[in-house]
């Protein structure tokens, strides 16, 4: 399978391994920003080879209350919640490739959406619950594709020889950040939803990837080995303003803002393995979330709407 190991990836290869895992137009930081929406921070999704392979967990804030939402025996990572909080899509192996799959937020009503013989994964869920960007090697290499739930029409986004990545939806849902290896190292990319206007922000010769963007879509958190041994970074949203919020020799990545922008859930190798951790968005306060002689690794944070939640995922 694809490894999802920030190192391993980034370096520019799809590794075949156990789960143990340029610039077009502008982007404007301007239009990246949405106003705040009312949300309190949910349960946070995870997946965790605990249980002897991995599956999705869910966990409190406070990292109280875990719980697994699948126990296939094949391996089921990577989840992401829907914009309401009521959903989860996420990659299983239980065909044999990555597919994309999608259940309710208490584990019930899994089905597989996505099933193709070549690799499906790094799905998120569109802020308006309408698609689902996704990176898929149907193509010969990792692109990104979107699906349409009411249709179930796919558009491919990217067309680069190189691999395209971890898609990652703006809260206004206009734009889509992800990870390319088109130039020679990874670097975090932004484009339109629609696939145009494919920018890299804050380039580097470092290998950059796995971008998250704040709730008010001012800035991007992403990983990056920039400073010697991956960290995770914010940028503004136009790749400027650089912060490196961590630094050890650690691995520190995947990063996850809470849904009220107060906190950043990332993983961590500090401890011995890899464990999930929470930081305030300046760097200050580090706190152990959950801490298990397993590997924790992807997090998302769920939404919880407090007003105006509607139908819908």
């Amino acid at each position: 399978m694809i490894a999802r190991a920030g190192t391993a990836a980034l370096a520019g290869a799809i590794v075949l391994a156990p789960a143990v895992l340029s610039p077009v137009s502008a982007v404007s930081a301007v239009s990246a920003v949405s106003p705040p929406r009312a949300t309190a921070n949910g349960k946070v999704a995870f997946d965790s080879n605990r249980s002897g392979n991995f599956d999705i967990w869910v966990a409190n804030p406070d990292g109280t209350g875990q719980v697994s939402l699948t126990t296939n025996p094949a391996d089921d990572i990577d989840p992401s919640w829907s914009a309401k909080g009521k959903r989860i899509v996420f990659t299983s192996y239980r065909s044999g490739s990555g597919d994309i799959y999608v259940m309710n937020a208490d584990g019930t009503g899994q089905a597989a959406i996505v099933a193709n013989p070549a690799f499906d994964g790094y799905a998120a869920w569109s802020p308006d619950g309408a698609q689902i960007a996704f990176a898929s090697t149907r193509s010969g290499n990792l692109d990104i594709w979107t699906l349409t739930l009411a249709t179930g029409a796919l558009t491919r986004l990217t067309t680069d020889a190189a691999d395209d990545f971890a898609p990652a939806w703006s809260p206004n849902g206009t734009e889509i950040a992800f990870t390319s290896n088109r130039n020679g190292s990874s670097d975090v990319f932004v484009m339109a939803a629609d696939g145009s206007g494919q920018t890299a922000v804050g380039a580097d010769p470092g290998a950059d990837g796995y971008p998250a963007w704040a709730p008010n879509g001012a800035r991007i958190a992403f990983e990056s080995n920039r400073g010697g041994s991956f960290d995770v970074w914010t940028m503004a949203a136009d790749g400027s303003d650089l912060l490196r919020l961590n630094v050890l020799s650690s691995f520190d990545g995947f990063p996850a803002y809470a849904p009220d922008g107060t906190k950043i859930v990332f993983v961590s190798s500090r401890s011995g393995n890899r464990d999930l951790w929470t930081i305030n968005p300046d760097g200050s306060d580090v706190a152990s979330l959950l801490a298990n002689p397993a590997t924790d690794e992807l997090p998302d944070w769920q939404p919880k709407r407090t007003r105006g939640t509607g139908n819908g995922a």
